[in-house]
């Protein structure tokens, strides 16, 4: 009996190491963004903090960490892959690739966000790095420096590896587009077509967006799907106004993704958001008293303009601070101060400026100062 006690012990502190470190378990859930690219403005989130499994999602830092490469002259686009036998044989949506093929490195990123190829993936990290271990290195390296902090990878396209599922938040994959797009725009050409047609080989390969040809203006962006991510979209539409970024992650089935996307896209929450002008640097923010000033109220001024997506629904608050421990003489246009304006739980600030030389409050200047103002107000 003791003998048994001992064995049992000595088993237990043997799975205890493993349990300590056994994946965090990530269940679906329904989680959905939209906000304004030129601005940054979030108009709705749901959800948004939370880790989520992100499927094909994935390849959009896929594209982003090999395109970084080519910008660091470690690839051509023009480059040829051969296809490897790993390549080859990886399942799900696929370039239907075979062993000892021959494709530019473009035609791979090309088939990676058209047809969401999974094997095209394998081969493309493959080329730049040897294996793909060492590009998920690189993805993971990518998304610390772009600060995504729900972000894991584990693979280059979104398959699990040995039970474990690339990771993410709706607020990471946002970050993660708008850096995209910000760095490389000419993505949005690529997503935005219908059709990849392979001549040598007489395929068509229909682009996985269900969007694309319903919404006007839609250029993107990205889908995804697996048993544990549920049907996830990102989707990019310009407007006269705006460029919308909208994200359904976790829906149920595609006809939810779809419809759900387009709610966000083309619903009433979106043309109700118009685009003003918060901060203006044309409009006096407020007129102040600088302490130990000779001048008495001045204008102040911002030194930049700041757009954001407001509704009529909605306030608008603003907070002025000017800086402590000014020196003068304050020259004109120097910088004393900052304001801030917030909404719909967005904020954009400007540094503020006078638009005269501040003196400070010596008996000259202040007589100087009342002159000139009983002057102005006289004639």
């Amino acid at each position: 009996m003791k003998r048994n006690i001992i064995s049992f012990l000595l088993c237990l502190l043997l799975i205890l190491p493993s349990l300590g470190y056994a994946d965090e378990e990530i269940n679906l859930i329904d989680a959905s963004l939209l906000a304004d690219y030129e601005t940054g403005d979030v108009i709705y989130s749901h959800n948004s903090k939370e880790k989520i499994e992100v499927a094909s999602i994935t390849k959009v830092m896929t594209y982003l960490v090999a395109m970084d490469q080519i910008s660091k002259g470690n690839a051509r686009l023009e480059d040829k892959v051969t296809i490897s036998e790993k390549a080859a044989k990886r399942g799900g949506s696929s370039f239907k690739l075979k062993p000892d093929q021959i494709y530019s490195l473009d035609r791979l990123l090309e088939s990676s966000l058209i047809a969401s190829a999974n094997d095209s993936c394998i081969a493309i990290a493959e080329h730049i790095s040897d294996n793909e271990q060492a590009f998920v290195e690189l993805m993971n390296k990518k998304a610390k420096e772009l600060g995504l902090e729900k972000t894991n990878y584990v693979s280059v396209n979104g398959f699990p590896e040995e039970g474990v599922h690339n990771t993410m938040s709706v607020e990471d994959i946002y970050k993660l587009t708008t850096h995209t797009i910000d760095k490389y725009p000419e993505i949005l050409k690529t997503t935005s077509k219908p059709l990849l047609i392979d001549e040598e080989r007489g395929i068509e390969f229909i682009n996985t967006n269900p969007l694309l040809g319903i919404v006007e203006g839609l250029s993107g962006f990205k889908t995804g799907f697996a048993d544990d991510a549920g049907y996830c979209l990102i989707s990019t539409k310009e407007t006269k106004e705006s460029q919308l970024i909208s994200i359904v992650m976790g829906a149920e089935n595609q006809e939810i993704r779809k419809n759900k996307s387009l709610e966000l896209l083309e619903g009433a929450m979106s043309k109700e958001f118009k685009k003003i002008k918060v901060i203006d640097k044309n409009i006096a923010s407020d007129s102040i008293e600088i302490t130990n000033s000779a001048n008495g109220k001045v204008n102040i001024y911002p030194m930049y303009d700041q757009y954001g997506m407001v509704s009529d629904k909605e306030e608008v608050s603003k907070t002025i601070s000017i800086d402590d421990n000014l020196k003068f003489p304050i020259i004109k246009g120097e910088s004393i101060g900052e304001i801030t304006v917030e909404y719909n739980g967005n904020t954009k600030k400007s540094r503020l400026v006078a638009r005269e030389e501040i003196k400070e409050n010596t008996f000259i200047n202040e007589s100087y100062f009342k002159i000139k103002n009983f002057l102005e107000h006289a004639f």
